[in-house]
């Protein structure tokens, strides 16, 4: 029987291991301290860590301004992948900007990472446009998608 995955508001102490998490998981890493200045803004900025028998195993970031919200970032330690953390980080996430009051979620997604375009897919995200070339590392296109609030319940199975 596989462990129970605890999604809860990140604290100042889980920044070290998602710090690590972050280089483990991207080619342009953010920093601690920038990881930080999110986890401790507040406000419009909320950051989740996924946690499974005590060990951070991940973590997701949202902005909410003005009815929507953007996912900033989902992360998932390499050797928790597969293990569906990253939807259910996704979908905490969603919970959050609808208990905000957000009608649309936007995010934008690596045009190679077909693991996260899958699942923004399943979920109900939908493209809406692209960067050409966004990704300074290998010149990589970004693709724009969105998510209408009023159509999670019926497109995501929890």
């Amino acid at each position: 029987m596989s462990e129970e995955i605890i999604i809860r508001q990140a604290k100042l102490y889980d920044v070290p291991a998602m710090a690590r998490i972050e280089r483990d998981s991207f080619d342009d890493p953010w920093s601690a301290d920038e990881i930080t200045k999110d986890v401790t803004a507040g406000g419009n900025v909320y950051v989740a860590v996924a946690l499974k028998a005590d060990e951070r195993v991940g973590y997701g970031e949202i902005r909410m301004v003005a009815g929507e919200a953007q996912v900033y970032n989902i992360a998932v330690a390499p050797e928790y992948r597969h293990e569906g953390i990253g939807k259910e980080l996704l979908l905490h996430l969603i919970s959050k900007a609808r208990m905000s009051g957000c009608t649309l979620v936007t995010l934008e997604v690596r045009a190679g990472n077909t693991a996260a375009l899958e699942l923004y897919k399943r979920i109900g995200f939908r493209e809406v446009g692209r960067r050409k070339g966004y990704y300074q590392k290998g010149k990589e296109d970004a693709i724009l998608m969105d998510l209408s609030l009023g159509l999670v319940e019926i497109e995501v199975e929890i």
